[in-house]
């Protein structure tokens, strides 16, 4: 079976190639607008979408995306906008597994803002006393401990 192309999804897919410098890697690396984020800009069906995605809708054909599905760089490459290097993935696939087995997540101590150390952690975990006591030695909220006793943050696994 083959996929007819509209003259309107031809247009598209050359105005979109028009911001691609495709690299020797396989990646198509996007010269076009950003976001403050630093994710790529195209406008497409008559609103902003980032490239990544319009990617997937242009040239896989497909009339929208999976609701509740991010898409992936599979070759980690944020720049890239390549077919071939995208697909929908969960939130947790996308942001979590990947960036925990990369050593790129900003989880736990590597955070910028974050007030306690991965000895913190375990000091809090390990201590028998009150959230409210830990909460005042840290200077954190009895909610934040209560999720790092909980390991709803500073994940373990």
């Amino acid at each position: 079976m083959t996929t007819q192309t509209t003259p309107e999804a031809d247009k598209d897919q050359e105005r979109f190639l028009k911001y691609v410098e495709k690299d020797d890697a396989g990646c198509w690396r996007w010269t076009g607008s950003r976001a403050i984020t630093g994710y790529c800009n195209f406008f497409y069906r008559g609103t902003t979408w980032l490239a990544h995605r319009a990617s997937i809708l242009i040239f896989k054909k497909a009339k929208e995306l999976t609701p509740g599905m991010q898409v992936a760089h599979t070759c980690r490459n944020r720049d890239c906008v390549s077919p071939h290097h995208l697909e929908q993935r969960t939130k947790e696939q996308n942001n979590g597994d990947d960036k925990r087995r990369d050593g790129v997540d900003n989880g736990g101590d590597r955070c910028h803002f974050s007030k306690l150390t991965k000895e913190d952690v375990e000091a809090i975990r390990a201590s028998t006393k009150s959230q409210k006591e830990l909460a005042e030695q840290y200077k954190v909220t009895r909610s934040c401990i209560s999720c790092i006793i909980r390991e709803k943050t500073w994940k373990t696994k």
